[in-house]
Formats: structure tokens, C-alpha cells, sequence
């Protein structure tokens, strides 16, 4: 579903983060911010519970979605 604009400046940011090197990324959840420092700081307050060794953000208009759950592949 997404999240509601409340004005053109803010955008949705995916959050990854893994635990230890050798596992992969991981998404872990997402925040909504006006901009890239922000977003990185909502996230670390947001999902700040586990002992990550890496996290990281990308803008979501970022992301591109090869197939949907329910969706056969192109």
C-alpha cells in the first residue's frame, strides 16, 4: 500500500541491514524522510534493536521490481 505524501518534498527509502558479514542483506523495513540524512537517521532510531554489522538505505523509486508475488516473470 505505501505511505500518504503529505507534499512533494519527502520520499520512501527501503531499509537493508545484515548481522554478520557472511549473511546477506536483508530488508528490515523503511521510513519516510524529506531527504537522504534524515532517512539514514530515522532509520538507525527506527531499527536500532539489533547488533547489525551493516545497514543501509535506497530510495525506493530506486528500486526496480522485476515481478510481484502472484505475477509471472517477464
Amino acid at each position: 500500500m505505501g505511505f500518504v505524501r503529505v507534499h512533494d518534498e519527502v520520499q520512501e527509502y527501503e531499509v537493508f541491514a545484515r548481522k554478520t558479514r557472511l549473511e546477506p542483506l536483508r530488508q528490515v523495513g523503511a521510513v519516510v524522510a524529506p531527504d537522504d540524512e534524515l532517512a539514514m537517521a530515522y532509520a538507525r532510531a527506527t531499527y536500532d534493536e539489533e547488533r547489525w554489522v551493516e545497514m543501509m538505505i535506497v530510495p525506493k523509486a530506486a528500486v526496480i521490481q522485476l515481478w510481484a508475488p502472484g505475477e509471472a516473470e517477464a
